[in-house]
C-alpha cells in the first residue's frame, strides 16, 4: 500500500511538471492533435428476456453480473456494458436451467440496441428453454448394510423421485442423504457413487447411486483446539461422544451443539483429522473460537403489546475458568419494569446438568385492559386492573436425558405487593378479595419437555411436549396453599416444500388446598394477546370484575392452527385460527364458551427470527369489543 501511494504520488507530481512545461513552451511548439478520448463503456439501460416460460425475468436478472438501471433509487447508475461480462452472464443463465432439468436450452443475445447519445443499451436475451428432462427411475447399487433401512425405505426418502424433474438440487441432496444414513452407521469412510443415463431423444434420465460404506469405524483420539481462557476439561464435559464409541455424524454434531451452548465461543467447528486413514479409528478435534469475556448488548425495539421498550444486557462469561457465565439484565417497558442478577453454572454434580440462580425484581402494570383498548399498539385509555411489585429468588437444576428430552426442578421464592386494585370492583363482581392480597411465595416446581423440532426460532418439523406441575404450601413459608398444573403440545408438519401446519394445545388448572379457598392474581390464568389468542387485548379473556377489567381464573384452554408459507425472498406469509378462554372453577374446560379468531400473518425472516406481523379478527365479537387487534413482534406465535 505504501509503495502505491508512493507511485500515485509520483504520477501527480509528474503530470503537473508536464502542464508547466506545455505551458512555457506552447507559443514555440506545432499543435499536437489531441489523443483519442479513451473508451467510455455504454450504461445497460435495460435487460429483457423472451421465451422464459419457467422462470420470471426478475429470478434471471439476479444471476447475472451485469445490472440494468433500478428503479430505485433513481438517481443510481448501473452497470456498464461490458461484452465479456455478459457472456459469462449467457453461460450462468444456461447453467440455471440446467440444474432445474433443461439440459438443451440455448441463451443467446438477441437484440442489443446501443443509443450513442444518450450513451446506453438495452439488452434483449432470447432463451430457448427446450424440453425438461424427468426422472424415470431411481435405484440403489452396491452394499446396503444391516443397519440401515431396506432399499425400498431408503429410496422413499429421498427427494430424487421417477415422474420427477431432474435437478441438480434434488441430485445432490439425495447423494447427501444417503451419506448421511451410512454415517451415522458408523461407516464414516463411506461413499456413494452416482450414475446417470440420459435419453435425450425421450428426455428422461434413468439415476442410480452406487452405495460403497467400507468397514465400520469408531471414534479415535478427541482433540480440542482453540481455547485459551476457557478450561479444557469444562469444554469436554460436553461432549457426548467418547473414543472407541461408533462413529456417527449425528452424535459428532450433537457435540459441537453442545459445546456452543455453553455461550463461550462464537463458533465451534467439528473436523475430521485422518478421513483418508482406512481401518483405523477416526480422529476428530472441536476448534473453538472464543467470544470476549465481557459484552455489553443494548437494544430499543417496539411491539404492540409493550409499546416502545430498551434493554440492556451486561454479560461476564467464564467467571471462574469453567463456562460459568454471571449476566445482569434490565428492561423498561410500558407495561413492565424489569431487572435480573443471573449465575449460570454449566456443571452441576453430574454431566449434563445446569445450574442456574437468578435475583429479580419486577414491576407489571397495565396487566388488564378496558375494552376502549385501541385496536394497534398499547392504547392511552387503558385501565390497569392492578399494579404488582416483585421481588425475589429462583434456584433451578436442568438435566439433560438426552438430545430431546430434558428435566428442570426447583424453587421460586417472592413477595408480592399490588396497588390500583379496586376492591369495590371485586366486591360488587362477588369476587373473593383474597386474590389480591400482598402474598409470600415459596414455590416448587418441576418441569419435563421433550422437543423434537428442528429450530427453537423458527421450527419447520417435529414435536413439543411439555408439562408443568407448581406446588406451594403454608407450611412452607407460602401465604397461600395450591397446586398448578400446565400441559402444552406442538406439532410443526410440513405439507409440501413450501407449506407448513403448526398447530398448539395448551391446557391448565390451579387447584387451591387446605386453608386455602383462592389464589392471587399473580398465580391466576389470563388469556389474550399475541402469544395466546390474537385479535383479544392482552389478558382480556376470561372473567372480569364489575368494572369489566379482567380478574383471570383457575382453569386455562388455548390452541392455535396456522398455516405458514414463503412469499419471495425472506418474507413469508400465515393463515391463523386461535381459540380459547380462562375459566372461574378448578379444572373446567367448557367448548361451548371458547373464543375464536381468524386472520392473516406476513413473516419476515432475520437472524434473531422472524418478525411477525398478524391482523387478528374476533369471530363472534361482542358489544363494546373491537373488531379485533393488529399485532407486530418478533418471534412465531408458537
Amino acid at each position: 500500500m505504501v509503495y502505491l501511494r508512493t507511485f500515485q504520488c509520483c504520477r501527480v507530481v509528474l503530470a503537473l511538471g508536464c502542464i508547466l512545461l506545455h505551458a512555457a513552451c506552447a507559443a514555440r511548439q506545432p499543435t499536437v492533435p489531441k489523443p483519442e478520448d479513451a473508451q467510455v463503456f455504454p450504461e445497460v439501460r435495460q435487460i429483457t428476456f423472451k421465451g422464459n416460460a419457467h422462470f420470471s425475468s426478475g429470478t434471471l436478472r439476479k444471476l447475472m453480473a451485469t445490472r440494468q438501471r433500478p428503479l430505485f433509487p433513481p438517481w443510481r447508475r448501473s452497470e456498464p456494458y461490458n461484452p465479456p461480462t455478459l457472456d459469462a452472464d449467457l453461460l450462468r443463465l444456461k447453467k440455471h436451467y440446467f440444474d432445474h432439468g433443461f439440459l438443451e436450452t440455448s441463451v443467446r443475445v438477441d437484440e442489443l440496441q446501443e443509443d450513442a447519445e444518450k450513451q446506453t443499451v438495452r439488452i434483449v436475451i432470447a432463451i430457448d428453454e427446450g424440453p425438461r428432462t424427468l426422472v424415470t427411475a431411481v435405484a440403489l447399487e452396491g452394499t446396503i448394510p444391516p443397519a440401515l433401512p431396506p432399499a425400498a425405505t431408503l429410496l422413499e426418502t429421498l427427494p430424487l423421485r421417477p415422474k420427477q424433474p431432474l435437478t441438480k438440487e434434488d441430485f445432490d441432496r439425495s447423494r447427501a442423504l444417503l451419506l448421511t444414513h451410512l454415517r451415522n452407521a458408523s461407516y464414516a469412510r463411506a461413499q456413494v457413487i452416482p450414475r446417470t443415463e440420459v435419453d435425450p431423444e425421450q428426455h428422461t434420465a434413468a439415476v442410480t447411486f452406487t452405495l460403497a460404506p467400507g468397514s465400520e469405524t469408531a471414534f479415535g483420539r478427541i482433540n480440542i483446539r482453540g481455547a485459551q481462557q476457557v478450561e479444557e476439561q469444562a469444554i469436554r464435559r460436553q461432549l457426548t461422544i467418547h473414543e472407541g464409541q461408533r462413529v456417527s455424524d449425528k452424535e459428532l454434531n450433537a457435540s459441537a451443539d453442545a459445546i456452543y451452548s455453553l455461550g463461550m465461543f462464537q463458533a465451534v467447528t467439528p473436523r475430521t483429522v485422518n478421513p483418508e486413514a482406512a481401518d483405523e479409528p477416526l480422529d476428530v478435534e472441536f476448534e473453538v473460537l472464543e467470544r470476549k469475556p465481557h459484552s455489553l448488548q443494548f437494544g430499543v425495539g417496539y411491539s404492540t403489546t409493550e409499546g416502545f421498550r430498551t434493554q440492556a444486557e451486561w454479560t461476564h462469561r467464564n467467571l471462574f475458568a469453567g463456562a460459568q457465565q454471571l449476566t445482569l439484565l434490565a428492561r423498561l417497558a410500558s407495561i413492565e419494569q424489569r431487572g435480573e442478577v443471573k449465575l449460570r453454572l454449566p456443571y452441576f454434580l453430574a454431566p449434563r446438568t445446569t445450574f442456574t440462580q437468578t435475583l429479580f425484581v419486577r414491576n407489571e402494570q397495565e396487566v388488564g385492559f378496558r375494552t376502549s383498548g385501541g385496536v394497534f399498539g398499547v392504547s392511552g385509555e387503558a385501565q390497569p386492573a392492578f399494579d404488582l411489585f416483585s421481588v425475589g429468588t429462583e434456584s433451578r437444576v436442568e438435566h439433560r436425558f438426552t438430545k430431546t428430552l430434558s428435566g428442570v426442578v426447583g424453587l421460586n421464592f417472592s413477595r408480592n405487593d399490588f396497588s390500583n386494585v379496586d376492591q369495590a370492583a371485586l366486591t360488587a363482581a362477588d369476587v373473593s378479595e383474597e386474590i389480591a392480597e400482598d402474598n409470600t411465595l415459596l414455590v416448587q416446581f418441576v418441569e419435563v419437555q421433550r422437543n423434537t423440532s428442528d429450530s427453537l426460532l423458527n421450527p419447520t418439523r417435529g414435536t413439543v411436549l411439555r408439562g408443568r406441575i407448581d406446588h406451594s404450601t403454608t407450611a412452607l413459608i407460602s401465604d397461600v396453599s395450591f397446586v398448578k398444573l400446565v400441559l402444552e403440545a406442538r406439532h410443526y408438519l410440513p405439507l409440501s416444500q413450501r407449506l407448513l401446519l403448526a398447530t398448539r394445545l395448551k391446557l391448565g388448572g390451579i387447584e387451591p388446598y387446605g386453608a386455602s379457598t383462592d389464589v392471587p392474581f399473580n398465580v391466576r390464568f389470563f388469556a389474550g394477546g399475541p402469544g395466546s389468542v390474537r385479535g383479544f387485548e392482552l389478558n382480556r379473556l376470561g372473567p372480569v370484575n364489575a368494572d369489566g377489567d379482567p380478574i383471570g381464573g383457575l382453569s386455562l384452554i388455548e390452541g392455535s392452527a396456522e398455516l405458514r408459507f414463503p412469499l419471495f425472498g425472506d418474507l413469508g406469509a400465515a393463515l391463523f385460527v386461535d381459540f380459547g378462554n380462562v375459566f372461574a372453577s378448578s379444572f373446567t374446560y367448557r367448548l361451548g364458551d371458547l373464543r375464536y379468531a381468524v386472520g392473516p400473518g406476513l413473516r419476515y425472516n432475520t437472524i434473531v427470527g422472524p418478525i411477525r406481523f398478524d391482523v387478528g379478527f374476533i369471530v363472534d365479537r361482542r358489544p363494546g369489543e373491537n373488531f379485533g387487534r393488529i399485532e407486530i413482534s418478533i418471534g412465531q406465535a408458537f
